[in-house]
Formats: C-alpha cells, sequence, structure tokens
C-alpha cells in the first residue's frame, strides 16, 4: 500500500467495507423505484447514481433506508434543517497526522462516527452542507475510499432545498447507535501521496488540476510556507463547476470548461487544494459527471506540498 501506509499505517488490523464498485438502488438496478435516480438525465452527466435532486429527497424523507447528514455548522444546523437529518463535524472527515492537517481519518474513527449516528452498511448516505456540495463531497470521496456501498451528494445542498420552500426543520434529530466496521482494504485508486504528485511533473500522461482560487495558484493568495503552485499543473477554481443556484453545470458546459483548461479524458488526473476539500469536488465533477476514468485525490494537498522545502514551485 505505498500510496496509502502513512495515513492507515496506525490502524494495522482494521478492516474497510468491501471496496466501492459502483453506487447500488439506482433506477438501471432491478427496478427499486423507491430510490430511483430522477431529474438529472436532461443535464447529459456520465453517472448520476452518486447525484440526488431536491425532490429526490422529498420523496424519501420518510425512508428509513436513507440517511442525511447536514455538514454545516452546528449553530446553522440548529436554526433549520432538512427533516431527519442528523449533523456531524466537517472534522469527522479530516485529521492531522504526522504534522499534516486536513489528511483522511483512520477508518476506524471513520466507522465509529457512522455507527454513533445509526448508519450500517445498508444504509444510503446522502451528503449535504451549505456551498456547493463542497464538504459533501469530501465525505463523498472518504466514504469511497474506505468503501460504503450508497454514498450520494444533494445537487444544489441546503440553500436550494430552503429557496424551493421546501419543509425545514428545527428540531434535533438522531437514531440509534449501530454497529459499523469496514471489513476491506482502502480503495487506492483514487487517492494519490506527495511522490506521485513529483513524478507527474515530468510525465506528460499525467495532469495535476489544481481546484484553488487563481490567487492562490499564482502565489498572491499564500496559505503554507510558500505559495505557488505545482509546475505543469493547471488551474480550474473548484467553484466553476457551479451554477448560480449551487446545482452542478450540465455536462456540456462543464466539458468545455475543463478541456478548455487542458483537462482531458484519457489523462490519469491529480486533484488539488489547500487540504483536500475543494480537490474531492473535482474529482467528483471529473469522475462521476464527465466520466474520466482515472482521478485521484491528492490528500496532502497544498499544505503538504507548500511547507515541505523539497517541493518545486512556480508562480
Amino acid at each position: 500500500m505505498r500510496r496509502v501506509s502513512r495515513f492507515w499505517g496506525r490502524t494495522a488490523g482494521l478492516v474497510a467495507l468491501a471496496a466501492l464498485a459502483g453506487a447500488a438502488l439506482v433506477a438501471s438496478c432491478g427496478g427499486d423505484d423507491e430510490l430511483a435516480v430522477t431529474g438529472l438525465d436532461e443535464r447529459g452527466y456520465h453517472d448520476t447514481s452518486r447525484l440526488v435532486t431536491t425532490q429526490w429527497i422529498e420523496d424519501n424523507l420518510d425512508n428509513d433506508s436513507v440517511l442525511l447528514i447536514d455538514l454545516r455548522s452546528a449553530d446553522d444546523y440548529a436554526a433549520g434543517h432538512i427533516p431527519g437529518a442528523v449533523q456531524i463535524p466537517r472534522s469527522a472527515f479530516q485529521v492531522e497526522i504526522d504534522g499534516v492537517p486536513g489528511l483522511i481519518p483512520p477508518a476506524a474513527d471513520v466507522a465509529t462516527e457512522l455507527g454513533a449516528i445509526g448508519a450500517t452498511a445498508d444504509t444510503t448516505i446522502v451528503f449535504y452542507d451549505a456551498r456547493g456540495s463542497i464538504w459533501g463531497s469530501r465525505g463523498l470521496w472518504v466514504l469511497a475510499v474506505y468503501g460504503h456501498e450508497d454514498t450520494r451528494l444533494l445537487d444544489g445542498d441546503f440553500p436550494l432545498w430552503e429557496s424551493e420552500g421546501r419543509r425545514v426543520s428545527t428540531a434535533a434529530s438522531s437514531r440509534a447507535a449501530a454497529e459499523y466496521a469496514f471489513s476491506s482494504d482502502p480503495n487506492e485508486d483514487i487517492i494519490a501521496g506527495w511522490d506521485e504528485i513529483i513524478a507527474s511533473i515530468e510525465d506528460p500522461s499525467v495532469l495535476v488540476c489544481d481546484a484553488r482560487s487563481p490567487e492562490e495558484y499564482a502565489g498572491r493568495d499564500v496559505r503554507a510556507d510558500r505559495g505557488g503552485h505545482i509546475p505543469e499543473s493547471v488551474n480550474v477554481e473548484w467553484s466553476r463547476a457551479l451554477a448560480d443556484d449551487g446545482r452542478f453545470l450540465p455536462a456540456d458546459e462543464l466539458r468545455k470548461l475543463y478541456e478548455g483548461e487542458g483537462v482531458v479524458a484519457g489523462n490519469t488526473v491529480y486533484t488539488l487544494c489547500q487540504t483536500a476539500v475543494r480537490a474531492t469536488h473535482t474529482w467528483f465533477v471529473l469522475k462521476d459527471l464527465l466520466g474520466y476514468d482515472d482521478v485521484r485525490v491528492y490528500d496532502g494537498s497544498w499544505v503538504e506540498y507548500g511547507n515541505r522545502q523539497d517541493s518545486p514551485i512556480d508562480s
């Protein structure tokens, strides 16, 4: 496990759920109409099995197999949330390891968080947050690494839900705690380390897509010991993939955006930002919505890269 040994070395003996084999319970899988994904076909996405609409949420509010997880702040949750949603802190999906903040937590810690809110291996988990699925995508990526079978994002998040006049609750929601444990090795195919990023600089078959702001990319907004960007990387700020209402742009607009910046299908693409939150958003867009074959998140991202004195940097 060359790429991820530093992250999971302390958790030897722990196991993870079967590796993600694709989202279950979609419309094309056995006719389970109750969990069918609807309302996204017209946008031309490659795969909508991990994306749901506000109407889908409305239709499944009383479905006990669906667990809504609110990743906004505790104050925002208390002020109003989707009925039945439970709130967990964003720190459930990021920890500091060996002096590098923002890394993926050990499998045992994530499993503990899921069990505490009543999730089981059969639960359909839907994340939503306050802005463009940015933290939702982090949660989805973490569970994709560890192998939860059915994880989804709410397109447009809570602001869209609220703007449509849908029901909002201020009552805290909870479920009985459950036993939750991962049962197989992490999925290394969607995670990259510093060594791979360095190797990519001289490899024309690999591209680094930097999801940070242009100011960060240029080194004018410095959030580590050094500012700038990885040589040969390209900059497509994560938020450019969103419409004004917070939903994802249609596939043709996304394709024009990324291909226009040189992020084309057929190459291995590594995504990064500051602490691999925005990077997971870009990973989801490229992998699910556009169907790129090989997309991986550099979990250390700029907080690691920019703090290492041996990292080559352009500005």
